[in-house]
């Protein structure tokens, strides 16, 4: 089996995910992967497998704000990318001769399934049916979603992991939250191992530079505290195992990344999770589980803490939920192969 799998590069979240999915392929059955992808999808995944560079969206990172006029417009020219990607790399993927394409979430993808012929399995986490009810709707929000429902459309299968259902509806299936595996290891090994003594409030950034301007403001705030706040992601390089930290903290905070929250979610962690405004799938995200986590302010940060680190010794009230994503999606990826 061979897969060609493209990434979006836009932080690590699509590409830690669809890691995970590729790692329950491998598992079952013999395949040979390869990879498409830019940014931070290229630096995650290019020393796992054999992975092309290619060009994809630019982004401008600031604040905790997506911009869709200023994206639309940086991005104008993206349709002839594709083109280019395609001609650069048109030998070596006619060589490969992929059985599927992956998507998680690259919209190139599906440009190049019908260059191909090829059937294209799109990831992502935007819920169409879930947008119609979300109560607070605005233009910027309805034109992605338009846009992320179209990419839908013309995908032969979709695959939405989501806190809330588990079920087929047309060509989407939705699966349950996917999330990387993970060694299970001593509490107290790790304290050492890391070289903490108390456990800390872990704050998760992100791959992008959306969360800096959240880092600042606590990094501002944070001596009025008696918490160690320990930072992870805004661009900078990670040290040490995520999710070793995230078994040890007492809380965390974050912004609204789908895999972040099923990961928060599955080791029973307080949140106080910061959506990126205007950022459609981030703010589902939140919603969808608005009742077992806080969701912040980003202009009353501080109150913010306050109230979150009072919480933290309360008892931890988790949605009634499986984490099998992974293995569910792996499972739709191979039933489409044979």
């Amino acid at each position: 089996m061979r897969l060609l799998v493209i990434v979006t590069g836009l932080g690590y979240g699509d590409s830690t995910r669809v890691d995970a999915v590729l790692k329950e392929i491998e598992k079952r059955k013999p395949v040979k992967i390869l990879v498409m992808a830019y940014d931070n999808s290229y630096e995650y995944l290019k020393d796992k497998y054999e992975t092309i560079r290619i060009k994809g969206y630019k982004f401008e990172q600031k604040g905790l704000k997506f911009r869709t006029g200023s994206f639309l417009f940086k991005n104008f020219d993206i349709p002839l990318s594709w083109i280019l990607n395609y001609r650069e790399n048109k030998d070596k993927l006619r060589e490969f001769n992929p059985d599927l394409i992956i998507s998680d979430f690259e919209i190139f993808s599906n440009f190049l399934a019908r260059r191909l012929s090829k059937k294209c399995i799109s990831i992502f986490a935007f819920d169409p049916e879930l947008y119609k009810e979300y109560p607070y709707k605005k233009n910027n929000l309805n034109i992605q979603a338009k846009f992320l429902s179209k990419t839908y459309e013309i995908s032969n299968r979709v695959i939405i992991p989501s806190f809330i259902k588990n079920k087929k509806e047309g060509n989407i299936h939705f699966v349950n939250p996917i999330i990387r595996e993970s060694e299970n290891k001593d509490r107290n090994y790790l304290m050492k191992k890391i070289g903490l003594k108390n456990e800390p409030i872990l704050i998760m950034l992100g791959g992008s530079n959306y969360g800096l301007e959240l880092k600042e403001r606590i990094n501002d705030l944070k001596k009025k505290f008696k918490e160690d706040f320990i930072f992870f992601g805004g661009k900078a390089k990670f040290k040490g195992d995520f999710l070793d930290y995230l078994r040890i903290c007492k809380g965390l905070i974050t912004l609204a990344g789908n895999l972040t929250l099923s990961e928060g979610l599955f080791y029973k962690k307080q949140m106080l999770v910061y959506p990126i405004e205007n950022h459609v799938e981030q703010l589902l995200n939140a919603y969808s589980i608005k009742e077992y986590i806080m969701i912040g302010n980003r202009n009353n940060v501080e109150g913010d803490l306050n109230q979150f680190i009072a919480k933290l010794n309360k008892p931890f009230k988790r949605p009634c939920l499986k984490f099998d994503g992974a293995k569910q999606a792996a499972k739709i990826i191979l039933d489409n192969y044979n």
